[in-house]
């Protein structure tokens, strides 16, 4: 289990991280969601077709940028290029992370791809926050499995950190992308804060165009994702 700490909403007004991951194999895809309004963050897989592009626009548009970095799963799921798996010794690891961060343009930050099995282990987990510290990146844990220990490893290694706590668009249909957006809504009221992953689907993104203004409404601030790890700050601190 992880424990995020909960802030209260008279500490700052409540805020909302939306994160969109998977972003570089599709142009047009990714497009739609750099177009979206708002302080939306961008999660680019590395060494895609459009990874590069879509973070130089992402980034011209005010959006902040992340590597989506792919992690060995437990079901045997290809990763692609740039893959981290239990295999590989401190060396590869770390070599193949940093050229992951280096083919993302503007990248402050990563989250990891799939990586239910990699998630789950100190020993890389560690070789991740290292290479974090030591290109002052942040790191957000996409909670891909609630045996991960992604997140607390980084608290551990001082690296400032989130963890997800809803995804979107598993099913992209109305009814059930409503749900999940009106479950951070929740979250964010009652902790403070929520991070909502989503991805470039054609549906999530026609969902978020007609939705982002709900927020306003609901009286929670749509943040970038190093805009909620600041505020947070001190309540990390203190854990």
């Amino acid at each position: 289990m992880v424990f995020t700490p909960i802030i209260k909403a008279d500490v700052f007004q409540p805020s909302m991280v939306i994160i969109i991951d998977d972003l570089g194999y599709n142009l047009a895809n990714g497009l739609r969601v750099v177009n979206l309004p708002g302080p939306i963050t961008l999660a680019v897989m590395p060494h895609t077709p459009h990874g590069a592009l879509l973070a130089r626009k992402g980034a011209a548009a005010d959006k902040q940028i992340m590597l989506h970095v792919p992690m060995q799963n437990h079901a045997g799921l290809k990763l692609g290029p740039g893959g981290l798996t239990l295999d590989m010794d401190e060396t590869q690891f770390k070599q193949v992370l940093r050229a992951n961060v280096a083919s993302v343009p503007y990248a402050e930050g990563l989250n990891n791809h799939m990586g239910s099995a990699l998630t789950e282990q100190a020993l890389p987990m560690k070789w991740t926050m290292d290479v974090a510290n030591e290109l002052n990146l942040f790191f957000v844990d996409s909670r891909t499995s609630a045996a991960s220990i992604a997140w607390q490893q980084a608290i551990d290694q001082a690296v400032p950190a989130l963890t997800r706590d809803v995804f979107l668009d598993n099913d992209t249909d109305i009814e059930a992308l409503e749900m999940q957006f009106q479950r951070a809504i929740t979250i964010a009221n009652k902790h403070g804060f929520a991070v909502l992953i989503g991805h470039p689907y054609p549906a999530t993104a026609a969902f978020l165009s007609k939705s982002l203004s709900r927020l306003d409404e609901a009286g929670i601030k749509l943040v970038s994702a190093s805009a909620l790890i600041w505020q947070l700050q001190p309540h990390f601190n203190a854990l």
